[in-house]
């Protein structure tokens, strides 16, 4: 081979090793930049505060667990507090001792479609609440526990009339009407009792940061004064409309992931951070934070998504994946009541799971706890064995507690002896004083579905005053 042709050769063969070299350093280099563009993405997914959040599987939890949470029954002022258990598909309303006095369970087709807020309403006759993930708003009436008003297609994300998509802290008005935080569709609606929209702002499916443009609003609180704020994800921001619908304030947050604003006593707004760890923070209309809370030394927030302020100065929030409900005394920065074990969630006596709302009110506890009257006394066989006719309705039954399970009895007609199917699963208020070879008599609401029981029964009774001896 002439002596050129070998030159030519080698300056090919370096070429095509540069070449290579060049290749490899730049396929590293992309991959570098599409992981740390995933990441950024990932970091900024704010579609939606439960999307793609699967519920987390239940942890066993001992007494002594549930017994070492702060239990300060002052904390509270007095309220009682509504949780909206979304985790458990179900709503409680626990006393400042931690009694359960009231709850509802919802009938879905799987865990973690439950009330993602509940509040509430027409002076606690009614709550109302938003199923984010189901695609619903309804009212529920507080005694007979029946739904008497809803909007949303179940299970149907849309945006055309009797649609929504990803709804969030449903309030009812005043007037009767119901606004919502529509999430995907960019836009915070008024719906009539009759379910038509008589106002609106933000435009439907277009998100934006520019003026009359929403941007992945989740929160939407009205004010004594007839102003709402509304919250912005993407926008990081806060806006406040008048009484027409027209925006008289607005400020950026501090914060990535910015949830339900509230008016504080001094005239501030408490907002928290839906974030790992998360944070709520107390800020001024001027922008001047004067306030935060981030967890103590051993467990920081998780995915806070709600504080709001109580008439003793205290701040009760929902810290959502710590499984928890607590107060914090703002001046000592310390959790002085808690409801949940830390990082435990379930379905047993004292735990939650991914508790995403919260609301409080003043009860009569005597008007909570008095038994239905006039109830014919049944066995426990006689409803289970005809649950058809008993399904949905208050019962009153008599019986022998058999088994003590985590969140529940089971009751039975014989004192001793073998479970089976057609003993009673029980929850709710006073399980706890319930103790083994006293025939007591149950006043509750017979319910189908909602509780896996240990013996296998689909009905449980959910009751509705403490349990009474005979």
């Amino acid at each position: 081979m002439p002596r050129y042709h070998w030159i030519i050769f080698s300056i090919i063969l370096v070429l095509a090793l540069v070449a290579s070299v060049f290749l490899l350093n730049y396929r590293s280099l992309l991959t570098g930049f599409k992981t740390t563009l995933m990441i950024q993405n990932q970091d900024l997914d704010t579609s939606g505060p439960d999307e793609d959040e699967s519920v987390p599987s239940p942890v066993a939890v001992l007494p002594i667990d549930v017994g070492q949470q702060p239990s300060d029954a002052s904390a509270l002022g007095g309220y009682n507090v509504l949780i909206a258990d979304r985790g458990n598909n179900r709503l409680l309303e626990i006393t400042p001792d931690k009694k359960i006095v009231w709850q509802y369970r919802f009938n879905l087709p799987r865990l973690g479609l439950g009330a993602d807020d509940a509040f509430f309403t027409d002076g606690g006759k009614n709550i109302i609440v938003n199923l984010e993930n189901y695609q619903t708003i309804e009212v529920i009436d507080y005694q007979t526990k029946k739904v008497i008003w809803q909007y949303g297609t179940p299970g149907k994300a849309g945006h055309a009339d009797g649609f929504l998509n990803s709804p969030d802290d449903a309030y009812k008005l005043p007037n009767g009407d119901v606004i919502v935080a529509d999430i995907k569709n960019c836009r915070v609606i008024e719906i009539s009792p009759d379910k038509h929209i008589v106002h609106q702002y933000g435009q439907t499916k277009v998100c934006g940061d520019t003026k009359s443009l929403l941007n992945k609003p989740n929160g939407d609180t009205p004010l004594p004064n007839g102003h709402i704020l509304i919250s912005n994800i993407r926008s990081h921001n806060l806006i406040e409309l008048d009484q027409n619908w027209q925006p008289v304030f607005s400020m950026v947050f501090p914060l990535s992931y910015p949830s339900d604003p509230q008016l504080t006593q001094a005239g501030n707004i408490l907002i928290s951070e839906y974030l790992k760890p998360g944070k709520i923070l107390e800020i001024s209309k001027s922008g001047v934070p004067v306030w935060e809370f981030t967890g103590d030394n051993v467990t920081k927030l998780n995915k806070p998504s709600l504080a709001i302020e109580l008439t003793n100065g205290n701040i009760l929030a929902n810290d959502d994946y710590n499984h928890r409900v607590i107060v914090i005394d703002k001046k000592t920065k310390k959790i002085v009541w808690q409801y949940g074990v830390t990082g435990k969630p379930g379905n047993g006596l004292g735990q939650l799971s991914v508790p995403d709302g919260v609301d409080i009110i003043k009860r009569n506890s005597s008007a909570v706890n008095s038994p239905v009257p006039n109830l014919t006394l049944h066995t426990i066989g006689q409803v289970t064995r005809h649950a058809s006719d008993f399904v949905g309705q208050n019962v009153r039954v008599e019986g022998y507690l058999i088994k003590k399970e985590a969140g529940y009895l089971i009751f039975s007609d014989e004192a001793t002896g073998a479970i089976s199917s057609f003993d009673l699963p029980i929850v709710g208020l006073g399980i706890d004083t319930i103790k083994s070879g006293p025939k007591y008599v149950l006043d509750g609401k017979f319910v189908e579905g909602g509780l896996q029981s240990s013996n296998k029964n689909p009905y449980h009774l959910e009751l509705s005053s403490s349990p009474k001896l005979k």
